[in-house]
């Protein structure tokens, strides 16, 4: 029974969590050799050389060369299922297994080469969800426990786990540098934003009005914060929180669903109208753009 209360509130964080990162774009980190990958309905994703997806029932990763063809599997089970998201920089990936099909603590973590060989377990995370990021020989990962997510920090080598912030969610990586957004409390209107130095282990809170649109771009952090429930302001800090701009004082978007930022542009979208939007800084107008071009710019 307390198995299915956390399955049931599971989705209903998916649902709030997943609209303020504007359908949970992976998290791309500059200067790094690794990535997430989303897998959906057992599409192929590209990482190096590779192609990876999963099967649709969460029974096995497969790898190609190819974007046809059966691929080779390089993890199976007949028991539990993979997630659906994994770490990868082309010629190593790191997955999630759970032994009984739910994201309770069984959130084991395994590496495995690209060609299928060298398969090692890791740890284990209690509620592990996403492996976020890598940086000097740890895993940065989510767990799904809600309302108490936590992001952790597992040791490759020893298996030692560390909380490096709670009730938390990681929403970017630039080197050793990551963003982290305060979920504590949510109540669909923003919250704090961290940004979390893997060297020091310290971490510095740039803003407490913030929910989507935190991102790194060129060695510098831009977000969105809320003026009012129709209106963002834009602003940008250097990697250790100072030198902070206010980039646009007013613009007619909602905080809940902004984008991608970079120097020039913001994108954001109207998920009620279905109708997606880049804001040109230089020029000050709104250009409306396809999905298409919203999903592979803006997140």
């Amino acid at each position: 029974m307390e198995k299915q209360k956390k399955l049931g509130l599971l989705g209903i964080l998916m649902f709030c969590v997943l609209a303020g990162i504007c359908f949970a774009h992976p998290i791309k980190a500059e200067a790094a050799a690794f990535k997430t990958i989303v897998f959906a309905n057992e599409k192929r994703e590209k990482v190096g050389g590779y192609y990876l997806w999963r099967a649709s029932d969460g029974s096995a990763l497969y790898v190609s060369k190819s974007k046809t063809g059966k691929g080779k599997i390089i993890a199976k089970s007949s028991k539990g299922v993979f997630n659906e998201e994994v770490l990868s920089n082309g010629s190593l990936v790191y997955y999630t297994y759970y032994s009984n099909n739910s994201h309770d603590d069984n959130g084991q973590i395994y590496s495995v080469k690209i060609d299928g060989k060298n398969r090692k377990y890791i740890g284990k995370v209690k509620y592990a969800y996403r492996i976020q990021a890598y940086y000097n020989g740890n895993l940065y990962i989510w767990d799904a426990d809600w309302p108490n997510n936590s992001i952790y920090r597992l040791n490759i080598k020893t298996g030692k786990v560390k909380c490096i912030q709670k009730s938390a969610m990681l929403c970017d990586q630039y080197k050793h540098y990551l963003l982290i957004r305060n979920i504590n409390k949510f109540d669909g209107k923003y919250s704090n934003a961290y940004i979390y130095n893997c060297k020091t282990r310290k971490s510095i809170k740039i803003s407490n009005k913030v929910f989507s649109g935190l991102n790194f771009v060129s060695g510098k952090v831009y977000y969105a914060e809320k003026v009012n429930n129709k209106s963002i302001s834009i602003k940008s800090c250097s990697l250790t929180g100072k030198s902070k701009k206010t980039l646009v004082r007013k613009l007619s978007a909602n905080l809940h669903n902004t984008g991608k930022i970079t120097s020039r542009y913001v994108y954001y979208m109207n998920p009620e109208a279905s109708k997606c939007y880049r804001y040109d800084m230089k020029t000050k107008k709104s250009k409306k753009i396809s999905q298409k071009a919203y999903e592979g710019d803006g997140l």
